[in-house]
Formats: C-alpha cells, structure tokens, sequence
C-alpha cells in the first residue's frame, strides 16, 4: 500500500541549476540571520526599567504630570483588564534621544499613574528647565 509520498534526500536537491548548499553555509546562513541580544540591536537603550507611581493631575489621560524633560505621545494601546489605556511617549527635548516612557493609570487607585522610563537621556535636563539666558540690547 502506498501513500504517495516521495522521501528526498534533501542534499541532492538543486533549485534551478545551482548546486545545492552545503550544510555548513546552510549553518553559517542561519546564524547570521539571528538577532543580536536586546542591548546591541538598539545602541544607547538601556533596557532597564524605572517605575514611579505620580498622582493624576486630572482624570484625562492627555494631563501627563511634568518632569524635567519634553515628550512627545507617539501611541496609546487598551491594556488587557483595564478600562484605561497606556500612552507611549518619547523624549522630545533633544532630536535623537532614546529615551522613552509609558503611562497608565494604576487599577487599585485611577487618581494614581504609573510611569516607566525605559532607557538613558543623551542630553542635559531640559531647556525649559535650565535657567533662561537674558539678552539685552542697548
């Protein structure tokens, strides 16, 4: 009885004309093909994480508490079990910065956020908090 399957040999194969790889460059191409660890795919991106729990200025998501830098909101995706969503910021202040941060609401008190930062600032404090420099012309 026969299923009408065919067995191979997978090293006689040949696509097109060419000769078939040799299991050594198949190897070799798969290897290549993995991704480097987390900390080298994005240079200057820490992959630690900083939580801080900030009261709410208000009960829209849009009133982020200030700190000592400018972000821009790049996203906000619904959180499995919660009613609120997360709104993904990246720092704004410098071009270039990796530094990034999320913020939801916390589900035992809405009136408390949770922030993480996820990564380092490659930059100074903020120029809005640096103490502003006075020109005067005569």
């Amino acid at each position: 009885m026969s299923s009408g399957f065919q067995i191979t040999n997978l090293s006689q194969v040949s696509s097109a004309g060419r000769p078939p790889l040799s299991t050594s460059s198949f190897k070799r191409k798969c290897s290549s093909m993995t991704p480097p660890p987390s900390a080298a795919r994005r240079p200057g991106l820490s992959q630690e994480k900083r939580v801080v729990r900030v009261p709410a200025i208000s009960m829209k998501m849009a009133d982020i508490p200030p700190d000592d830098y400018s972000w821009r909101k790049y996203g906000q995706k619904p959180i499995k079990g919660s009613p609120h969503p997360r709104g993904y910021y990246k720092c704004s202040s410098v071009r270039g910065c990796p530094a990034r941060k999320h913020v939801e609401r916390a589900l035992d008190d809405p009136t408390m956020l949770i922030v993480t930062y996820e990564g380092e600032h490659n930059h100074a404090l903020s120029s809005t908090e640096a103490p502003a420099l006075v020109l005067e012309s005569s």
